[in-house]
């Protein structure tokens, strides 16, 4: 890239201005692996429940929206409460394939799985984007809608190196889009609204939720087929397809 698109892209977005840079978590930073779907579908099996993992993949996004995601935990502050909220949406997928006997053993498995980095990937540029941010002197936290196994899951590929906090919703009682999370954040980081930017995948929670409460927004966006819907959506939004290219813009 020339130097004076570089200096332009910087320019525009007044890098030198922030303070702190926030990420979320799931979509952001790391993904289940290989995917939902083959993770239900493969733990199913050892049970006898034999279904293939598109069709759980879609039962679980199902699930997964009709209960608007994490957020509805903001309220639950203990594992035993999350772990009933799991069993709910997992019971709900399983029981439109004909169930899994026995059930509580199976989602034991499953959600003790989950908890584990195996079945979880960082995203390509992932801890060198944080160390070169590290290095320059940002102040860095993670702010996500996900429940307390988000912390050892942050311990486990040794992010906590990089970030000073981690704010997990079901944890602190408040979820994205709200205000509340981004302003704890703000908090701990002991910076103003327009000192820090958010970085995460959803246009909802991520991006118009940071921009309520007077932070800056990068939308990270893996599907190419959501382009145009953004383009006319997200004028005024840096929209990026990887953490490769945040390197080129602090």
């Amino acid at each position: 890239m020339p130097v004076e698109k570089l200096k332009e892209i910087r320019g525009n977005f007044l890098t030198e201005k922030y303070k702190a840079v926030f990420f979320d978590a799931g979509g952001t930073l790391l993904r289940p692996f290989p995917s939902v779907g083959e993770i239900y579908r493969d733990v199913a099996a050892r049970y006898g429940c034999l279904t293939d993992c598109k069709t759980l993949e879609t039962l679980f996004r199902t699930a997964w929206l009709h209960r608007d995601g994490l957020t509805s935990l903001v309220s639950h502050s203990d594992e035993k409460k999350e772990k009933q909220w799991w069993r709910s949406l997992v019971h709900e997928v399983f029981s439109a394939v004909g169930g899994v006997d026995p059930f509580e053993e199976f989602f034991d498995e499953l959600y003790d799985l989950f908890g584990h980095p195996s079945v979880w990937r960082l995203y390509p540029g992932t801890l060198e984007l944080l160390q070169q941010l590290k290095d320059k002197g940002y102040f860095l936290g993670i702010i996500s809608n996900w429940d307390s196994r988000l912390h050892q899951l942050v311990e486990k590929f040794e992010l906590s190196r990089y970030f000073e906090f981690v704010l997990a919703s079901a944890c602190v009682g408040s979820a994205k889009p709200g205000k509340a999370i981004f302003e704890m954040a703000l908090q701990k980081a002991n910076v103003k609204a327009d000192e820090a930017v958010h970085i995460g995948d959803s246009i909802e929670d991520d991006i118009r939720g940071a921009q309520s409460a007077g932070l800056a927004a990068i939308l990270i966006n893996r599907h190419p087929e959501r382009s145009s819907k953004l383009a006319e959506s997200f004028k005024h939004v840096r929209v990026i397809h990887n953490l490769a290219e945040l390197s080129r813009i602090f």
